[in-house]
């Protein structure tokens, strides 16, 4: 039977390659990629490292990284739901809240503290303005001293507004919304129209974090926290999404070469940039968080050869390319509407190979065969619509590509590794363009090409 054209809109609507799903979809879509082993499950790992610190004096505090649409933030989100009953669970959106060119700690820690203020009122707690404030005014204090701004103040209910959290409760998984619904704060949630920050100058944050400023920040910090995991009954889990985004040497100046991010009294989880995770710089971050862990992509292909053979055609890794085919299937499924009835075999290995095992990148060529196969008027999307769909993709990616980038690329794959030096700027920008795609299998850990790219190599 073809697909209606209401169907297909439903179908659409399952598979957007931009934003995050909402946290009551996520349950019905979310697939572990690890489900037979695990071992290798960077959700079981995180759940793990929570739980066996809820009786230590210091909290579990991570970093978690991934290429971008490798599906870290569905990742956390679904950590989220299955810990609400453990923890007190505050998600908080950086990439939305804070500068990402300029964001430095204290932009961080004033956006952490109002996210558990914002959710603990969401939760309808009825947290006490003067913790926001308190934490607001030591804020502006330490900034008028250090950057003379005279009469430097931070209005409240201002920031508050730019501020974008979520309470994730128990129970359905969802956050909970101050009126009691299930999914009042999740469908509420506006963007923030202007990004909170301090405007504070790198040179001028070591100052900021001199002992007596420290002190008067982290603890008007850690009191909205105490206060929010004493009247939840939990201890607080602050998972703060969206610091990916920062450029690598941005990382290292909030995670390597400062304490500051990981002296919150609480759980913490940051999601950072998988550019800088590569860097020998990243290992200052050890010093500070309990893990840095990384979710990599799905190896669609096994490991190619280097040297002269980095041509050579690669070889399918079965059980990773099952993984991105049920990732389709489960979306579909749960419209009532059977894979084959939809999309054939041929076509949905076509897609899921050339994905690279990046998970937005399949959403992406899926979406794209779905418009395709409407236009040709299609009754479902065969291996010829999905080519379209790979095409214009590599189309896209091709076109931005410049000598300087490919010579880098092929330098790369010739030596299966980084090489550093004076090519890092340029294999940063592969890796964050997903260009260059990291894997791992096993003990072994390597990168290669998108696969789109290959024949343009």
């Amino acid at each position: 039977m073809p697909v209606s054209e209401k169907q297909w809109r439903e179908v659409i609507g399952d598979f957007i390659p931009v934003g995050m799903p909402r946290p009551q979809d996520l349950r019905r879509i979310f697939v572990d990629r690890y489900e037979n082993d695990p071992t290798e499950s960077i959700l079981v790992q995180l759940r793990a490292g929570l739980l066996s610190r809820l009786e230590q004096p210091k909290p579990y505090q991570a970093l978690l990284t991934g290429c971008r649409g490798s599906g870290k933030s569905s990742e956390l989100m679904r950590l989220a739901q299955e810990v609400a009953d453990e923890f007190f669970v505050v998600w908080f959106d950086a990439e939305t809240t804070l500068n990402d060119y300029s964001v430095n700690q204290f932009d961080v820690l004033l956006g952490i503290g109002l996210a558990a203020h914002k959710a603990a009122h969401q939760a309808g707690l009825r947290p006490p303005q003067k913790l926001a404030e308190n934490l607001s005014k030591s804020l502006a204090k330490v900034v008028r001293k250090y950057e003379d701004r005279v009469g430097f103040t931070l209005n409240l209910n201002q920031l508050l507004k730019q501020v974008t959290a979520l309470f994730i409760g128990a129970g359905a998984g969802a956050a909970a919304g101050p009126a009691g619904s299930a999914l009042g704060a999740a469908t509420g949630v506006m963007l923030a129209s202007t990004k909170l920050e301090l405007n504070v100058r790198d040179e001028f944050v070591r100052n900021l974090e001199l002992p007596a400023n420290r002190s008067a920040v982290i603890g008007a910090l850690n009191e909205i926290i105490g206060w929010a995991g004493k009247r939840s009954l939990k201890p607080v889990l602050i998972i703060v999404d969206g610091l990916d985004r920062v450029s690598a040497a941005r990382a290292r100046l909030l995670f390597a070469e400062s304490s500051l991010l990981s002296e919150p009294a609480c759980a913490l989880i940051y999601a950072a940039p998988i550019e800088f995770y590569f860097r020998i710089g990243a290992r200052g971050a050890n010093d500070y968080f309990t893990d840095y862990k990384i979710l990599p992509n799905l190896p669609v292909v096994k490991r190619p050869p280097t040297g002269d053979d980095w041509r050579a055609e690669r070889q399918d890794d079965e059980a990773a390319i099952e993984v991105m085919r049920k990732v389709v299937r489960k979306r579909l499924e749960n419209r009532g509407l059977q894979q084959r009835a939809v999309v054939t075999d041929e076509a949905l290995d076509v897609m899921a190979k050339m994905s690279g095992g990046v998970m937005r990148d399949l959403i992406r060529l899926f979406s794209d065969a779905t418009t395709f196969a409407q236009a040709l008027k299609r009754e479902r999307i065969d291996e010829e619509v999905a080519r379209k769909s790979v095409y214009k993709h590599r189309r896209e990616m091709s076109g931005r590509m410049t000598v300087v980038h490919r010579n880098a690329l092929i330098d790369v794959l010739k030596e299966g590794c980084l090489k550093d030096g004076n090519q890092t700027e340029v294999e940063d920008d592969l890796v964050k363009a997903l260009y260059l795609l990291s894997y791992q299998s096993g003990d072994d850990a390597w990168f290669d090409a998108h696969p789109n790219l290959l024949p343009v190599l």
